[in-house]
C-alpha cells in the first residue's frame, strides 16, 4: 500500500468511485454524452416551440411532420459543434462557447436556408420558421448547456478527478480555486509537491513529487485518473529533465500547465504548432479603433432599450428614495475615466447624508470594520445605508442612473470598476491599461464575486477584462449579470 504525507493510505481509488464515478464510463466520455444530449433537447426543443407557435396546436404534433430541413439542421450543428472544444465541455472558456454555439449555429441555419432556396425558390412559411428555429437554438442550446452542468455538478456527475502538482502553497490555491468552480470540470483528489502538508487540504490527500514519479501508469488508469495539472513556476524550477515530463506523459493522457507567472498576468496568450516545433503567442490585447466604435455603437443601443424598459422602475426608486430620508434622489461622485481623466457618475442615493461622517466614527470605534474597510474597501454592515437603500444595492437598481453616463460617453456598459484616485496606488503598474478603457456599469469584478473577492483580485479582473475583451466576453458578462442580480450574490 503506498504511503502518504498524512500517515494514512491513499484510497483514491475509493474516493473517486464513490464522489465523482456515479458511472463506469471514463469521466470525460460521461461529461461529453451530458453535453450532447443537452444540446439535442436543445434544439429539438426549440423546434417544437417555433413549430407550435407558427403553425398552432401541442408541441409533439410536430414529430408525425418529420420536416427534413429540421433534421437537417440539428445534424448539421451537431456535426459543426464537434470540430471545436464544445465537447465534452471541460474548461471551457464561456465567452469562447457563446462564439462558437452563435457562430456554427448560424452557420448551420445560413447551409440549410440555401438548400431550401434551392428546393423552394419562392418565400415559404419554410424559412421564416428556419430563422426562428435557429434564434432560438442560440439561446436555448446556451441555456440548457448552463442549466444541465450546474444540476451535473449537484448531483457529482460532472468533473473528472486530477493530480495538482505544484508547491504546497501552490496545490493549495488550485486547489480552491477549482473546487470553487466546480463547472470547469476539474476535481482535484491528489496534490504533489517537494514538501507536502501534513493534512489534507479541503479533503484532497498530498504526496511527495518522488513518490508520485516512482507509482506506475497502472496506479492512475485503475483510479480513472488520466490528467494532472502543473503549476508552470513549479515545472521550470523541477522539470528541467525531461525524463520527468516523459514519466508524467506516461502516467497521465492530458498534462495541463497551469500559469502562475506575473507578467503574463491578463495577457491573450495563443499556441502555435510551426511544423514540429511548439511557440507560444503572448499579445497585449488592447481594443483597436474599431472594435472601440463597436462597442461604444453597442452601449448606446442597450442603454437606450434598458432605459425605455425600466423607466417605471426609475420612477418608483426615486419616489421611495424621497419618502424614505432627507436628501437628494441622486448621488454623485468623481470618479477616474478613460484616459485617467476625471468623469461625474450618478446613482441613486442609498446613504444618508453626511455619509463620510458616519463612516469615519464607526470605523474609529470599530477595529474589525477598519480592518475589512482597508483590505476591500466595503463594509458587510454599513451604517451608512438607508432602508431603502439596503434594497436598491442588493439588486444592483442604485446604478441604473449610470445609463446617462452610458449614453454622455463617459461610461461603458461593461467595462472595469470605476475607482476614485486613492485606490489607483492599488493598481500599480496596471493603472496604464486601466485607463486605455471606460469603466463600465457592470463587469468582470461584478459578475465573479463582487464583495466576495480581494481587492488584488479585483485589479486582476479588470486587467484580464481589457486584454481580453470580445463581444462574446461582453455577452457573457452581461447574461451572468442578469443572473447575479437575481440572485443577489455578493451584494452587500
Amino acid at each position: 500500500m503506498d504511503n502518504v504525507s498524512v500517515g494514512v493510505p491513499l484510497d483514491t481509488k475509493d474516493k473517486v468511485t464513490s464522489q465523482w464515478g456515479r458511472f463506469s464510463l471514463n469521466h470525460r466520455v460521461r461529461m461529453f454524452s451530458i453535453t450532447l444530449l443537452s444540446d439535442i433537447l436543445a434544439v429539438t426543443f426549440s423546434t417544437l416551440a417555433v413549430h407550435s407557435l407558427v403553425y398552432g396546436g401541442f408541441l409533439f404534433n410536430y414529430l408525425s411532420m418529420g420536416e427534413f430541413e429540421h433534421v437537417l439542421f440539428l445534424i448539421i450543428c451537431l456535426s459543426l459543434y464537434f470540430t471545436t472544444r464544445l465537447y465534452p465541455g471541460i474548461a471551457l472558456n464561456p465567452a469562447l462557447e457563446i462564439k462558437h454555439v452563435t457562430l456554427l449555429t448560424l452557420v448551420s441555419f445560413s447551409t440549410v436556408f440555401c438548400f431550401l432556396l434551392i428546393r423552394k425558390p419562392a418565400w415559404t412559411t419554410e424559412k421564416l420558421v428556419l430563422a426562428l428555429i435557429s434564434m432560438f437554438s442560440v439561446v436555448l442550446v446556451l441555456g440548457v448547456r448552463w442549466l444541465v452542468r450546474i444540476l451535473s455538478v449537484h448531483l457529482g456527475i460532472w468533473g473528472e478527478p486530477v493530480v495538482m502538482v505544484g508547491s504546497s502553497e501552490k496545490v493549495e490555491e488550485m486547489v480552491g480555486y477549482y473546487n470553487r468552480r466546480r463547472r470547469l470540470g476539474f476535481l482535484p483528489v491528489l496534490g504533489v509537491s517537494e514538501q507536502p502538508g501534513e493534512q489534507p487540504f479541503m479533503g484532497v490527500q498530498t504526496m511527495g513529487l518522488s513518490q508520485m514519479l516512482s507509482l506506475q501508469e497502472e496506479y492512475f488508469q485503475e483510479r480513472k485518473i488520466h490528467t494532472v495539472l502543473v503549476n508552470t513556476r513549479f515545472m521550470s524550477q523541477n522539470f528541467m529533465d525531461s525524463d520527468v515530463n516523459l514519466n508524467l506523459l506516461k502516467k497521465f493522457k492530458h498534462m495541463i500547465f497551469v500559469s502562475d507567472m506575473d507578467w503574463l498576468e491578463g495577457v491573450s496568450i495563443s499556441i502555435h504548432d510551426f511544423e514540429g516545433m511548439v511557440g507560444v503567442e503572448v499579445r497585449r490585447n488592447l481594443l483597436s479603433p474599431v472594435n472601440m466604435l463597436l462597442k461604444r455603437f453597442m452601449d448606446i443601443a442597450l442603454a437606450i432599450l434598458l432605459m425605455i424598459l425600466f423607466t417605471p422602475l426609475f420612477l418608483l426608486t426615486a419616489l421611495l428614495i424621497r419618502l424614505d430620508s432627507p436628501g437628494p434622489i441622486f448621488f454623485k461622485q468623481e470618479r477616474i475615466g478613460r484616459k485617467g481623466g476625471r468623469i461625474l457618475i450618478h446613482k441613486f442615493r442609498s446613504m444618508q447624508v453626511g455619509a463620510d461622517q458616519i463612516l469615519a466614527a464607526f470605523l474609529e470605534t470599530n477595529p474589525e470594520a477598519r480592518a475589512e474597510w482597508e483590505q476591500t474597501q466595503k463594509l458587510r454592515n454599513d451604517p451608512r445605508i438607508t432602508r431603502v437603500g439596503k434594497w436598491i444595492r442588493k439588486f444592483s437598481i442604485d446604478e441604473f442612473p449610470q445609463l446617462l453616463n452610458i449614453l454622455k460617453g463617459d461610461m461603458s456598459l461593461v467595462g472595469p470598476r470605476p475607482i476614485v484616485d486613492n485606490e489607483i496606488p492599488r493598481y500599480q503598474d496596471n493603472f496604464d491599461v486601466y485607463s486605455t478603457m471606460r469603466p463600465g456599469v457592470t463587469g468582470m469584478w461584478q459578475v465573479s464575486g463582487r464583495n466576495h473577492t480581494t481587492y488584488d483580485e479585483r485589479v486582476m479582473y479588470d486587467v484580464y477584462y481589457i486584454r481580453n475583451w470580445s463581444v462574446w466576453l461582453d455577452i457573457y458578462i452581461l447574461l451572468r449579470t442578469i443572473w447575479v442580480v437575481i440572485s443577489r450574490d455578493g451584494a452587500y
